[in-house]
């Protein structure tokens, strides 16, 4: 062969080669991609979509069974979701749902109307969580697999009731007692069943909870660009922070101390995030009458003495520094059913003795209160120990603001569960301080109070008082959305007026995530990582290690090489011609 065309043919190779190692590479950084994130907030509790209160188990279980239908991100509407399609007759309070044909639970069964009606049934007992979601409902019926027809009386239907119940498969959940089910199995095979887009795969104990693609999702629109999720729990939001910037986890949440916000201002590899509030932090007076705590928190006129000894303006920004709003009632200032009427309690120090003062409560030679029978007004406040922010809040209200009363006031930080075995079922606890999520379109938040649920583990304060259960009930009743909105404002002021809790204010969620992630939206009230929007992890991916710019660039690069290489071999191989010539 003639050495020239040799040397073309091998230059031609090289050149080849060389185009080949200048393909634009994807845009996820690999074929498999986890997803790692931390949580900060209330531990996880169970998996049970029944019985758990813990806002990341509702989160983890969002993503794992469906909802007859999902909220948008602006709250106003319904989209589909188990649900295909639905109509709703308020005039004779009947819903009919037909559900998506397509819909399969992970161990190849179909979905029928026979799991969700055993799955409302299941969440209309008196020992579930969603029974607030769903006691408006008067009977179900099945005319055939894909089709439920609900009837209900009250307009509180058209807000909760299609949105809010977890549908499990009966074919599983039949043969276990849902009332103390984990909702997890790993002895069992298959460990787990649904029907959403992942699937619990991996669970251990207060570390973290692993759930998978489902590769059998019926919504083929919400397929996930990622392959699983890992949801690894922090006792400490310092720790999990150093994890974030350490690259150890990718993102955080559901909230982060403001004294931290500088770190991820800093960090150039963070996105930081805030978003619109779904979340209040309150103290809880234990009010029960069979309680065990200090008996003066009782009488409602110590509770408001507490309230005018609280700076809550100052308190707020000591604590916040910016990041949140005082709060008078059971929701976000922002939310559609917040009382605009209702006004934090005023800061008066002289107020706050008066009040103690004319009720009998003396000031002892110690410089602390006691009760006209006696019993010094000695508090102590626990607090969850993975909250350094509201320990901090605690001990302010204790040695700035009520020693000023002669209330004398301990702080006990703790883990939650501690928390929770001090407070149910014996109401052992004198004040707490905690916080709850509220749902963003949702009312139901002010069932917390009702008297039945001192004996469900929801109630912190044992607050009962049947006239504030009537007035709940004709709220669940009511005939319009507009009735519903002013019958829940009636019950913000009973409240406000008897003081179970005294809320103090509204965080924003200030959250973060990693740049090597992307399609992340922030519109969602909570945050993408607050444990309330559904489609945070159907949309995210991975970027590409080499951004998209660069990437063509080294492409114009490594096709300017390879069309210099032909050119010279053909020069090369002229000149040589030539010279044989």
């Amino acid at each position: 062969m003639n050495k020239g065309i040799k040397i073309f043919i091998a230059l031609a190779i090289a050149a080849f080669l060389l185009a080949g190692s200048f393909t634009i590479p994807n845009s996820r950084a690999s074929s498999t991609s986890t997803f790692i994130v931390g949580w900060g907030g209330t531990a996880l509790d169970n998996l049970n979509p029944f019985t758990t209160y813990a806002q990341v188990s509702l989160w983890i279980l969002t993503n794992v069974y469906d909802t007859l239908c999902v909220f948008s991100a602006n709250q106003t509407q319904l989209l589909p979701d188990l649900a295909q399609s639905w109509q709703i007759y308020p005039g004779n309070g009947t819903a009919v749902v037909h559900l998506n044909p397509n819909a399969k639970w992970s161990d190849g069964l179909p979905v029928t109307s026979q799991d969700v009606n055993y799955s409302y049934y299941l969440a209309a007992q008196s020992w579930s969580r969603l029974y607030p979601y769903v006691n408006m409902i008067t009977s179900i019926s099945t005319p055939d697999e894909n089709t439920v027809i609900f009837h209900y009386h009250g307009a509180l239907f058209q807000l909760v009731a299609l949105n809010n119940v977890f549908i499990v498969p009966y074919h599983i959940w039949k043969n276990v007692n849902a009332s103390t089910y984990f909702g997890y199995n790993s002895t069992s095979s298959p460990h787990f069943v649904g029907s959403g887009p992942f699937l619990i795969t991996n669970y251990t104990p207060n570390q973290y909870v692993q759930i998978t693609k489902n590769p059998n999702y019926f919504n083929k629109n919400r397929m996930p660009h990622i392959d699983s999720v890992i949801f690894q729990f922090f006792t400490s939001m310092t720790t999990m922070i150093s994890a974030f910037q350490a690259g150890q986890i990718d993102a955080f949440g559901p909230y982060v101390e403001p004294s931290q916000v500088g770190l991820i201002k800093n960090d150039t590899n963070a996105v930081l995030v805030t978003s619109p509030s779904v979340e209040y932090f309150y103290l809880s007076f234990n009010v029960y009458p069979h309680g065990q705590g200090n008996p003066t928190l009782r009488d409602v006129n110590v509770r408001h003495a507490l309230a005018h000894a609280i700076d809550l303006q100052n308190l707020t920004q000591l604590i916040w520094h910016g990041y949140a709003v005082p709060t008078a009632t059971q929701f976000p200032p922002t939310h559609p059913y917040a009382d605009p009427s209702l006004k934090p309690y005023s800061y008066n120090i002289t107020l706050a003795n008066q009040i103690l003062d004319s009720h009998g409560y003396k000031m002892g030679p110690n410089g602390y209160r006691v009760s006209p029978n006696g019993t010094p007004l000695k508090y102590t406040i626990i607090v969850p120990s993975s909250m350094p922010e509201e320990i901090n809040a605690a001990n302010i209200i204790a040695t700035n603001y009520w020693s000023k009363i002669g209330v004398q006031t301990t702080v006990q930080a703790m883990d939650t569960g501690t928390m929770s075995s001090i407070i149910w079922p014996y109401f052992k606890q004198d004040i707490d301080l905690w916080d709850w999520l509220v749902g963003p379109a949702d009312p139901t938040i002010l069932s917390v109070f009702l008297s039945t649920q001192t004996e469900t583990g929801t109630s912190d304060s044992g607050y009962t008082n049947l006239s504030y259960d009537a007035l709940y009930n004709q709220m669940v009743n009511a005939s319009t959305l507009q009735e519903v909105k002013n019958i829940s404002y009636q019950l913000q002021v009973t409240l406000y007026n008897d003081l179970p809790y005294l809320p103090l204010y509204c965080p924003e969620p200030i959250q973060s995530y990693s740049k090597k992630w992307t399609n992340i939206s922030t519109d969602y009230p909570g945050g993408p990582f607050g444990g309330y929007d559904w489609r945070t992890f159907l949309t995210v991916e991975p970027l590409s290690s080499v951004p998209q710019g660069q990437n063509n660039t080294m492409l114009y690069i490594g096709i300017g090489i390879i069309v210099v290489i032909i050119i010279a071999a053909v020069a090369y191989i002229a000149v040589r011609g030539k010279k044989k010539k």
